[in-house]
């Protein structure tokens, strides 16, 4: 019995020890494959790029490009690897690569400045598609950069996407340069928003180097769709005088040639010239034939709009004045001009003023005045042309100058040429944002350009800079009166007129017997 006893205590610590040691060897086979289950992070450790830096510096491009492939097989998942070979690919001119490289980077890590990068590889891989893309995910937080931002509007323009296109121009529209003038004022002329893509048009030969024959041709394409046939001939014959025959080349060609015929067939008649059938080219180059007289029209110049043309000749011009449209001495049209006396009346045609040195227009007046003295005295006189043309030879010896735009905007307006006023007029504003009586010429102008909210809106921002204007507080409250009927809002900007407006001023107390109106 004490044999079987020990030998059954035996077998069961047997049996315990082999359970045991079964249980440790599991939880260790579960540790292990446990360990071996789950993948270690990834950690990339600094990559020394010290000798990428320096073949890239050195200008041995390829060699950095197989060193950067090679670090990239070894460590797949730096991404500063990736933009490096990007970088070199871009130096090497392989844009297509480049642009693949970096789009490995932005999926690795987002990144506004790669994407910037990543946008210009796509742009010189003429993917204009992605490059459009990627530069709007940049531009979306980094907005102020004037050349993406000018490049994006144009690859919009080029894919017809001209809203866009002239949103994103003119969030840099002071950057752009004469080429981006010229496709805003296209965008703007193809919405039939005249005015703007007048504006543009003129932007694109003031900021051209050249001789602006393409912003001539846009601002014709304006004229005729205004009906301006003044303008347009003016247009046609600078154009022509510029570069004979360009206007052969367009589908202008005919237009401009019955303009001239329908316009001009008395100065033919009398030069003994068969006006039938001939093209625009010979019809221009008959009334150009040296005389500065061509210019004038057979009817005195009454109103409709009328564009200053680009193109004058003025031989005391050096190539270091400033001109309003941006030409110097070398860009300058040779003809002969009639240097005879200008007429003895201070009044002269738009036309006749283009046509004669601008040493002729000052005498009418006297040479001693300035440009601007002598353009106010011609606009008191009732000469708006005349002083028009005073104002344009101030701004050519300073187109800065805020007195000149507003002298234009004034004779414009009195010509009757609200567009050309109004333009004029927000270019001097421009120069000297806080001139009262600035404001207050577009606000003439602007009631008569703008819907009623607009120039409501309009009011409400010049009383914001000038709150304490009994001249706008005035015209706000008669609109809010007489216009919008709002009596209570009237109210409160007449009381605040009499707040602040001298006792003994006359609108103080227009404005009182307006409250007395009101309370009855």
């Amino acid at each position: 019995m004490s044999k079987y006893r020990l030998w059954l205590s035996m077998l069961l610590m047997g049996s315990i020890s082999l359970g045991i040691l079964g249980c440790s060897s599991e939880e260790d086979y579960r540790g292990e494959l446990t360990e071996e289950s789950q993948p270690s992070p990834t950690i990339v450790s600094e990559i020394d790029l010290s000798k990428v830096f320096e073949l890239r510096i050195e200008g041995r491009t390829d060699e950095a490009i197989e060193l950067l492939r090679s670090l990239n097989e070894t460590y797949p998942a730096s991404v500063e690897v990736m933009i490096q070979l990007a970088r070199s690919l871009l130096d090497a001119r392989q844009f297509s690569l480049a642009a693949f490289r970096f789009e490995q980077a932005l999926s690795l890590k987002s990144d506004n400045l790669v994407s910037k990068e990543a946008a210009e590889a796509h742009y010189l891989a003429r993917d204009i598609d992605s490059s459009i893309k990627r530069y709007r995910q940049y531009l979306s937080s980094s907005p102020a950069d004037p050349s993406s931002q000018l490049r994006f509007a144009r690859m919009l323009a080029d894919k017809g996407r001209s809203t866009e296109s002239i949103n994103a121009f003119s969030k840099a529209s002071n950057d752009a340069t004469a080429d981006d003038c010229l496709i805003m004022g296209t965008l703007f002329l193809q919405k039939n928003l005249l005015v703007q893509a007048k504006h543009w048009f003129s932007e694109s030969s003031t900021r051209s180097d050249s001789s602006p024959t393409q912003p001539l041709i846009g601002l014709l394409r304006v004229a005729k769709l205004e009906k301006n046939d003044e303008e347009a001939e003016t247009i046609i014959l600078a154009l022509e005088k510029s570069e004979s025959g360009i206007l052969e080349t367009t589908d202008l060609a005919k237009y401009s040639a019955d303009l001239l015929r329908r316009r001009r067939l008395a100065d033919f008649i009398a030069r003994g010239m068969d006006a039938r059938g001939k093209p625009v080219s010979v019809l221009a180059s008959g009334l150009l034939a040296g005389q500065a007289s061509i210019f004038r029209t057979s009817s005195p110049v009454t109103s409709g709009s009328k564009l200053p043309p680009p193109i004058e000749d003025l031989p005391e011009i050096t190539a270091q004045d400033e001109v309003l449209f941006g030409e110097d001495e070398n860009n300058q049209i040779s003809t002969t001009v009639d240097t005879s006396p200008p007429p003895s009346s201070p009044s002269m045609s738009l036309a006749d003023a283009f046509a004669a040195p601008i040493g002729q227009i000052a005498d009418v007046y006297g040479a001693s005045d300035s440009p601007i003295e002598l353009g106010q005295k011609a606009y008191l006189d009732g000469s708006y042309t005349t002083a028009l043309l005073h104002a344009r030879d101030a701004l050519k010896k300073n187109s800065k100058n805020a007195q000149a735009w507003r002298l234009c905007s004034q004779a414009h307006f009195q010509l009757g040429e609200t567009n050309q006023a109004e333009m004029t007029i927000l270019e001097a504003i421009r120069h000297q944002p806080l001139d009262l009586d600035m404001r207050m010429d577009y606000l003439r102008i602007a009631r008569e350009t703008l819907p009623s909210k607009r120039y409501l809106q309009e009011l409400e921002k010049v009383r914001d800079i000038f709150p304490d204007s009994t001249e706008i507080l005035w015209e706000l409250a008669r609109r809010y009166h007489i216009v919008e009927n709002m009596p209570v809002t009237a109210a409160v900007l007449y009381r605040k007129i009499v707040q602040i407006a001298p006792d003994d001023s006359a609108i103080a107390g227009q404005a009182e017997l307006e409250l007395i109106k009101l309370k009855k």
